[in-house]
């Protein structure tokens, strides 16, 4: 059996929260490293209003990466196969995961400033860490 790598402890409490499955989390793990520098660029140019929604940037990085889960699964299952039955080459496949990863990152940031005047969403952010 393969050695496990710890994950940190804010996408422990996310994946425990959303009770994913201990053979996913390798996969997640990986989103979370991807998402980690370009993500952090859009967190620090944020006002420190919207970053006051959650108590840190590993808990934003560890939601952004569970939201992040099944768009990613997806596009990789399709980069294995295009409609023709041909693969994608791996310069193509990378280029739609990172603009998935932009496209969602700005989604997250939008929900994450929307959150500062909106309970519910803020509910929803901080749920898995009031477990």
């Amino acid at each position: 059996m393969s050695e496990k790598t710890p994950l940190p402890q804010e996408l422990q409490q996310v994946l425990n929260y959303m009770e994913v499955s201990e053979e996913q989390h390798e996969g997640l793990l990986s989103i979370y490293n991807a998402v980690e520098a370009p993500l952090r660029a859009s967190w620090d140019q944020q006002p420190q209003s919207a970053r006051n929604v959650m108590e840190s940037f590993e808990q934003f990085q560890a939601i952004v990466t569970y939201t992040l889960a099944g768009p990613t699964a997806e596009l990789l299952q399709m980069a294995q196969q295009n409609n023709e039955g041909e693969e994608l080459s791996e310069e193509q496949a990378d280029a739609m995961l990172q603009q998935l990863f932009s496209q969602g990152i700005k989604m997250m940031i939008k929900d994450l400033k929307s959150a500062r005047r909106d309970a519910s969403l803020r509910n929803e952010f901080l749920s898995p860490f009031r477990a």
